[in-house]
């Protein structure tokens, strides 16, 4: 009974843990709106904010994971926001691979091509 009181959380505190979440909801919205954000990456921000909404609505679920792992509040929370940016640098890190191969190939492309075009006009010339 006394761990689970310990582990309450705070009204002001899911207050500001809901009211940042539509703020970052608000803030995506207007990227995309903009086009400085495309929709698939959006998207896993909106999935961040929802993930806020519903810890700071149900904050039981965040006080079962650090009985479950029999860790303290902050501890819990520490170590998910670590799994969370490792798991975003992840994505970023396979998405900046891909476009440095796509870039590779373009400029090889671009070099044949360039290649090309100058033989078809030295055959022209001569």
């Amino acid at each position: 009974m006394e761990e689970t009181a310990l582990l309450t959380i705070q009204a002001p505190h899911r207050v500001a843990l809901m009211a940042l979440s539509i703020l970052l909801v608000l803030i995506v919205l207007e990227l995309v709106r903009r086009e400085h954000l495309k929709e698939r990456y959006a998207l896993l921000w909106l999935a961040t904010s929802g993930t806020g909404l519903v810890v700071g609505v149900f904050p039981q679920i965040l006080v079962w994971i650090t009985t479950t792992v029999r860790f303290q509040l902050l501890t819990t929370l520490y170590a998910i926001s670590f799994v969370y940016v490792l798991a975003i640098i992840l994505v970023f890190s396979v998405i900046v691979s891909r476009l440095a191969e796509r870039n590779r190939s373009l400029a090889q492309e671009v070099a044949l091509l360039s290649n090309r075009i100058s033989h078809l006009e030295s055959d022209d010339d001569a």
